[in-house]
């Protein structure tokens, strides 16, 4: 036991003080699967990261990890300038499961790449299945508050009818 915790501290102190971010964002991936509860506050760290793989790797170690601790910086990080950050924040919050993540994955629904807004309404569509009336009363309120133009509305129902699909893919399963 005593090796792995020799390993976690080493992997810290990489990521805290190592250079080169192809090394920082190795040491966060490790980290992610090791899973030690120790990491959670290092690994929310990187999402500050001045490079966006290690932000990226980041995300999904604590979407991966699924301590509720990396709720706010996720989505936080749902608003990162690099689209492959955004996608993995997304995945980490439905991997979590916790309803803050709700209203931010749902204005991610918007992004402007297609990659995040698929991975919000999957998100979405996991976090209904376990808060399904809660997260369908706040899509609506959401939907109902957006001032949107008429093709923006559209784009809106094509990855509302996105998450419906996801949502009852994962029902099927879970039932099944």
């Amino acid at each position: 036991m005593e090796s792995q915790e020799d390993d976690v501290n080493s992997l810290i102190a990489v990521l805290k003080h190592e250079k080169d971010s192809h090394v920082r964002a190795k040491a966060v991936e490790a980290l992610g699967k090791i899973g030690d509860a120790r990491v959670v506050e290092p690994l929310m760290q990187a999402l500050k990261d001045e490079h966006w793989d290690v932000r990226r790797k980041a995300a999904w170690a604590l979407g991966n990890i699924g301590d509720v601790r990396g709720v706010e910086p996720l989505i936080h990080a749902l608003r990162d300038e690099y689209a492959d950050v955004r996608e993995d924040a997304a995945w980490a919050l439905g991997n979590i499961g916790d309803a803050r993540s709700v209203e931010p994955l749902i204005h991610a629904l918007r992004d402007e790449y297609a990659d995040v807004r698929r991975q919000a309404a999957r998100s979405l569509a996991a976090l209904t299945v376990l808060n399904e009336e809660i997260v369908k009363a706040m899509i609506h309120d959401c939907e109902s508050k957006l001032e949107l133009e008429e093709h923006e509305r559209e784009d809106f129902q094509k990855i509302k009818r996105l998450y419906e699909q996801e949502h009852k893919r994962l029902r099927t399963e879970r039932s099944g």
